[in-house]
């Protein structure tokens, strides 16, 4: 039996969806928020062709939303085009013009309004597509159609927050159930990892599940990704684009490189900063929400990136997460409001199980978060769960539990100063910031009972799926329930 407590869910988009019943029956008012930084997929073509905030999670999180009433509209917003190019395309035009199968179902009155942004979209795509160049040509395949439906609304609207009320009001999702994109924006934002031992990858897909073609490890392309930087990026962007920063910048050994380019963005900038203005090149122009200039790592293809158990872990572990403008600077994007609002008002704040670093992160380190999610109402003390994830990834190798809630700690006192990005935690209250540590009976995760609860954590253990590293969903339910009715 649901009740009306406000849960509040930071999460991405895939590992969540299961849970999204369990939430549901939790409380009648539920609160997910997204990040927007995901450039893997179909999004990184959406990136590449149209620009504009990723929206592969948040179309996920969505569609998983649509009641079961309206099967056949999740049947159509779920649908991924063929992965063979020209069996793609074609499905996309059947798409547009009304003939294609998933249609069939689907109220004509409705199938004509959604028609109606796909066809929006269609003459986006034919306007910037130019005969001749692959570079200016959309790949169709395996794009998802909620992905372009959403696409083609926020286009037309001006407003992805638009666009995604348009999405729950079509579909009928629950009118109290709100998805909350983390920055309220048209553009597009990008994040880098800063590695323990000096790397910087670049893009959230390279982080968390590269293409295989850009693997470091494969010896048909370059060797060197991630590239070899040595030099940390300063902690606020410069404001003027011929002071980057990347000449004279300090490296992390404390040295000092004067006025020589560190890596390939200084390099291009340099080469290329006199022409911008006045460039001829139409693949410089820019278009829509697309930068005139992108982080070289950007440009990389994602569109089959590779999301298997056996991605080799990165070659030292991740030291902090952060936003890049597209010249690879390190920026401190402010949150989107409502989502300060919903997090500083919620009774029950739970980070979800995921990618911590790619996923949760994100999320937290925007400006105005920390201090939302340590606000506490006049009455009662903030529930913050931290869903432990069974196994352990890509990006968190190596981690214990503890490791987990210091990450979230540090990435929250970060967004409320990021002069303290490298601040050290230990000495502040973590029951600001994470109040419940729930994890699995048997976890591959150490957990260190006796030393969370010294720092005001209550752990709980839930059982979990035989054979599995998957919550057992019955129990989890029963023990969320309790700490939420404490």
């Amino acid at each position: 039996m649901s009740t009306n407590g406000k849960i509040t869910i930071i999460s991405g988009g895939t590992a969540t969806n299961e849970l999204v019943p369990l939430f549901n029956k939790l409380s009648s008012n539920v609160s997910y928020i997204l990040p927007i930084s995901d450039n893997g997929g179909s999004t990184s073509e959406i990136i590449r062709f149209i620009g504009g905030p990723a929206i592969g999670d948040i179309r996920s999180r969505l569609t998983r939303l649509i009641p079961d009433h309206q099967e056949s509209l999740r049947k159509l917003l779920s649908f991924r085009l063929s992965s063979n190019p020209q069996v793609a395309k074609n499905q996309w035009y059947d798409i547009v013009d009304g003939s294609h199968e998933l249609w069939t179902s689907i109220n004509p009155a409705t199938r004509e309004i959604f028609r109606a942004f796909f066809v929006h979209l269609h003459v986006e795509l034919l306007k910037r597509s130019k005969y001749g160049s692959s570079k200016k040509q959309f790949r169709y395949e395996l794009a998802n159609v909620g992905n372009l439906f959403l696409t083609g609304a926020r286009l037309f609207i001006g407003s992805l927050d638009s666009a995604i009320e348009l999405f729950c009001r079509l579909t009928e999702i629950n009118s109290q159930t709100e998805v909350l994109p983390c920055i309220n924006t048209n553009f597009t934002y990008h994040i880098s990892a800063l590695l323990e031992n000096g790397l910087i990858i670049t893009g959230q897909s390279q982080i968390s599940h590269p293409s295989e073609t850009h693997h470091p490890r494969n010896k048909a392309v370059d060797s060197s990704y991630p590239p070899p930087i040595a030099h940390t990026r300063p902690s606020t962007p410069t404001d003027h684009m011929r002071r980057t920063s990347y000449f004279g910048t300090p490296s992390i050994d404390g040295g000092f490189s004067l006025d020589i380019p560190i890596n390939e963005v200084a390099m291009e900038q340099a080469k290329h900063i006199e022409s911008y203005a006045s460039s001829d090149d139409d693949d410089a122009e820019e278009s829509g929400n697309v930068p005139q200039y992108t982080h070289p790592e950007l440009k990389k293809s994602q569109l089959h990136f590779n999301k298997s158990e056996n991605i080799e872990p990165l070659l030292s572990p991740i030291k902090r997460i952060f936003y890049i403008s597209p010249y690879g600077e390190e920026i401190c994007p402010i949150a989107h409001a409502k989502v300060v609002s919903t997090i500083s008002s919620t009774e029950t704040l739970i980070y979800s199980i995921g990618s911590l670093m790619t996923s949760i992160v994100p999320v937290i380190i925007l400006r105005g978060i920390g201090r939302a999610i340590a606000m506490d109402s006049a009455t009662q003390k903030k529930k913050r769960i931290l869903l432990l994830n069974g196994c352990l990834d890509r990006e968190t190798f190596g981690m214990k539990a503890v490791d987990f809630v210091r990450v979230i700690v540090q990435s929250a006192i970060y967004s409320q100063d990021s002069s303290k990005k490298d601040a050290m935690v230990d000495d502040l209250d973590w029951d600001k910031y994470i109040t419940h540590l729930v994890f699995m009976n048997e976890p591959k995760l150490e957990v260190d009972i006796n030393f969370l609860a010294q720092r005001g954590i209550k752990c709980i253990e839930v059982k979990k799926l035989v054979g599995t590293d998957y919550f057992d969903l019955d129990d989890l339910y029963y023990v969320l329930k309790g700490v939420i009715s404490m």
